[in-house]
């Protein structure tokens, strides 16, 4: 399955949230500055692809073993990125 660029950073952005605490979807809303229907739609396509959990209870989202694999490579990859960057003189 390849996921397209917006669905991962979604996930990362889950598990970046999730180290700080339980994650909502307005929390999702907050930190990526998007609309709510738009993440809503995301969180389900997400939920669709078995890379995410929503508890019907609490709302919370949590990420599948599937979906923290491909987090963990998008937020390794991104810091790897940053500190190259970094490292040539970019802010």
């Amino acid at each position: 399955m390849r996921l397209l660029q917006s669905g991962e950073d979604y996930l990362e952005t889950i598990l970046i949230l999730s180290k700080k605490g339980h994650v909502r979807s307005i929390d999702i809303v907050n930190e990526l500055n998007y609309s709510k229907p738009s993440v809503s739609i995301a969180l389900k396509k997400l939920r669709n692809e078995q890379l995410i959990e929503v508890c019907d209870k609490t709302g919370n989202v949590t990420l599948t073993e599937k979906g923290r694999e491909i987090a963990i490579e998008v937020y390794e990859r991104h810091k790897i990125i940053s500190s190259a960057l970094m490292m040539i003189g970019v802010e």
